[in-house]
Order: C-alpha cells, then sequence, then structure tokens
C-alpha cells in the first residue's frame, strides 16, 4: 500500500471517528430520554390509580354499599393493570389465591407437586425481598389471618435495569470508540513507517548512483596505475559494499509497496544469510559459532527472498550484539509442521525477562547504547503483516539466551 493511499485512509478513519463520537453522543442521549419517558408514562399509570379512586369515592351516591364498590373497583380497575404477580396465602403462608402466575387458579391441594413447589419457592422469595404485607382486621389487633406477597411490577423491573443497560451502552461505546482510536494511530505509524523507508531509499539512491560512478572510471583508468591487482582488489571490495547499501536502499524502497511474492527455498535463503555473517563473525567475536539444522531442504515457499532475509539478518545481528560479552554457539533449525515452516533461532546470549518478549518488538525498544531499536520491529512488521506468518520470542531466560520463533504459512 502506497503513502498516499494511507494517507486517505487515515483521513477516512479520522472523519469516521468524529462522526462516531458525535451521533454516538446523540444516540445514547435520544435513547436515555425515550426509556425514561416509558418509565415515566408507567409510573404515572400506577400513580393514577389513587387519585381516580378518591374522584370515584368523592362522586359516590350516598346509598351504594360501600364493600360492593371498593370489590368491583378493584376487580375491574385494579387488577386487570397488575402486572406482577400476586400470591394470597393463610397465616400459615400456604398459598390459596394467586394472579399473573402461569399456574392454573385451582384448588392448591389440587395442583400438581411441581406448581405446588413453584408456589412455595415464590413465596419464599418474596418474603426474602420484604416483599409481603401482613393482613389483620385492626392495627391493634396482633393476630395476623393471612399474607399478601408481591413481585416486581414492569416498572420497578426496568428502573432496576437501567444503571445496567446504561452501563453496557456506555462501555460498548467507549470500547468501539477507543478502538476507532487505536486504528488511527497504528495508520498514523504505518503512514511514518512507509515515508521513513521511502525517504531512507530516496536518500540513498543519489549518493549510490555517484559511488557506482566513480568506482567505474577508476576502473576504466586501472592500466595507468603501477599497483593495479592491488588496487582493483580494493575497488572490487568498494563495488560489493556498493552493492549492498544498494540493496538495502531497495529493501527500504519495499516497505509499504505491493509485495512481489515468487517461490523460493528458505532452506537456501537462511543458509545465505549465515554464510554472509560467518564472514564477519571475526571482526565481531572469534568465540561465536553457528549452527543449522534444517528438514526443508527440498521446500519451496511463497515469499519475498530479500525481507525475509532482511528479517534473519536483523534476528542473527540481535543474537551476535547480546553475545559480545561471552562466546557460545547460534543455534538454527528449520522444520514444517501442519502446513507452517518454522525457524527457531537460539543464542547463547544475555537473554530478556518475560515483560520484554512483546516489548522487543516494538519501535526504539532496545538496550544498546547506539541504534534507534527498529530492527525486530522491521522484522516483526515483515512477517506478520507481509507474510501473514507470526515471530516471537518463543523462550528467553536472563544470562542463559534467547530462542526467537518465526513461523510461515506455506500455502
Amino acid at each position: 500500500m502506497k503513502s498516499g493511499k494511507l494517507q486517505k485512509k487515515a483521513s477516512n478513519k479520522s472523519l469516521l471517528l468524529k462522526v462516531y463520537f458525535i451521533l454516538g453522543s446523540v444516540l445514547l442521549l435520544v435513547l436515555f430520554i425515550i426509556f425514561t419517558n416509558i418509565v415515566i408514562n408507567n409510573v404515572k399509570k400506577d400513580v393514577q390509580i389513587v387519585p381516580d379512586l378518591y374522584s370515584k369515592f368523592v362522586g359516590m351516591p350516598s346509598d351504594v354499599n360501600l364493600e360492593h364498590f371498593l370489590f368491583q373497583y378493584f376487580m375491574e380497575e385494579i387488577l386487570p393493570g397488575i402486572d406482577y404477580p400476586i400470591i394470597l396465602t393463610d397465616s400459615l403462608k400456604s398459598p390459596f389465591s394467586w394472579e399473573n402466575i402461569d399456574i392454573p387458579k385451582d384448588n392448591f391441594n389440587q395442583l400438581e407437586t411441581r406448581q405446588q413447589n413453584i408456589l412455595r419457592s415464590m413465596v419464599r422469595k418474596m418474603e426474602s425481598k420484604h416483599s409481603m404485607i401482613p393482613l389483620k382486621i385492626s392495627d391493634d389487633d396482633d393476630k395476623i389471618y393471612s399474607y399478601v406477597f408481591y413481585g416486581d411490577s414492569q416498572t420497578m423491573i426496568q428502573l432496576k435495569m437501567m444503571p445496567y443497560v446504561g452501563m453496557a451502552f456506555i462501555f460498548l461505546y467507549v470500547i468501539l470508540g477507543m478502538y476507532g482510536v487505536y486504528t488511527i494511530k497504528k495508520t498514523e505509524r504505518d503512514i511514518l513507517w512507509v515515508g521513513l523507508a521511502k525517504e531512507t531509499a530516496h536518500q540513498f539512491g543519489t549518493p549510490l548512483s555517484s559511488l557506482s560512478g566513480w568506482i567505474d572510471i577508476l576502473s576504466s583508468k586501472m592500466g595507468n596505475c603501477k599497483n593495479g591487482k592491488e588496487l582493483q582488489e580494493m575497488l572490487d571490495f568498494m563495488r560489493g559494499d556498493v552493492e549492498r547499501l544498494s540493496k538495502i536502499a531497495s529493501r527500504f524502497g519495499k516497505v509499504g509497496s505491493v509485495m512481489k511474492f515468487q517461490s523460493c527455498s528458505l532452506h537456501d535463503i537462511i543458509e545465505e544469510t549465515i554464510e554472509y555473517f560467518e564472514r564477519r563473525l571475526p571482526a565481531v567475536s572469534k568465540k561465536i559459532e553457528i549452527k543449522f539444522e534444517s528438514e526443508i531442504k527440498d521446500k519451496k515457499i511463497n515469499l519475498d527472498p530479500d525481507l525475509i532475509k532482511w528479517t534473519l539478518e536483523n534476528i542473527f545481528k540481535n543474537c551476535v550484539d547480546s553475545m559480545k560479552q561471552k562466546d557460545g554457539y547460534i543455534g538454527v533449525k528449520a522444520f514444517s509442521h501442519k502446513n507452517k515452516t518454522y525457524i527457531h533461532i537460539a543464542d547463547e546470549g544475555k537473554g530478556m525477562p518475560k515483560k520484554m518478549f512483546k516489548k522487543i518488538f516494538r519501535p526504539g525498544v532496545t538496550n544498546k547504547e547506539r541504534g534507534w531499536g527498529l530492527g525486530l520491529s522491521l522484522a516483526h512488521r515483515i512477517v506478520e503483516e507481509y507474510h501473514n506468518g507470526k515471530i516471537r520470542v518463543l523462550e528467553s531466560e536472563v544470562d542463559v539466551g534467547t530462542t526467537f520463533e518465526i513461523v510461515l504459512p506455506e500455502v
């Protein structure tokens, strides 16, 4: 993906995030208002019973039987509006009448045992919540003749659920918002990566072209030199270093570009990388040896050989740097398992604590005095983002060593 597309993608995501926060806030407010109005309307209906009863009582003719009026009002006006369970029991709390419960209104003793147990269980539950009213003939009478047990109304249930529903919506809203911020930050990092890589490749390009030209000019004038053979060797070394720098510039140029994979022998790539480091190990340490054990000699994988080689070089460099103060081995093992190729690279260096296993792949994380801490971060990007593989610290112990694992899909 090119940097221009990345910038457009970041801009679109930023706009979407702003729209999300604005519309999300408005939607949450609207939902809260709607829910509050529903609850208020339900409460109004419950409260309306008392003034309705009072108005009818005041307007009732004097010759009407009061008990009959109250019973009729209860059965016709109050009971149909009740949406919560009610159980009427005797003084021993044995049910004999119930409403709004999915059990036939029959004699309690004639119910099935399962139904009786349901009613008894509901009575115990309501009693534990103190949702009961003892019925007496008068307040002065200590004798309780029966009990009325009742459950929560729909309004009460809605009020109880309201804080939890609100918290769930807010939590989801915040999580999605945080994810949006994370993706924007990630895209911004990608833009920075690609821009840095492209600019580095561009800055390499001009002096490398100039150096190549000067080497060609010097080579053409070698016939006039007394020590031509010695100078030719120097020029060959210079040409090799220039080619090496050109390859580095090419690698940086590939970051953020569309990958062009080809079928390659990963065994050969690992072997070439090991040979490259073995030629340079005497300049770093005479005590380090590299051992390579391969079970993939005849296997080919679709990958970008230059970038995979770069990844291996970064890991080998990390291993060598961790072993500068001690001798030992760098063990490399490559094998195939369940359509995946595994590469284990183990050193006997200074190791790292477990909390560093993931941090080590972050940009800028390094324990060296010099360097930007980008090598392993580049390796992580190449393996996981460009090749859909995995790279991780398999195991490590301080002052014992570290094992890196690279997993590449074979399909």
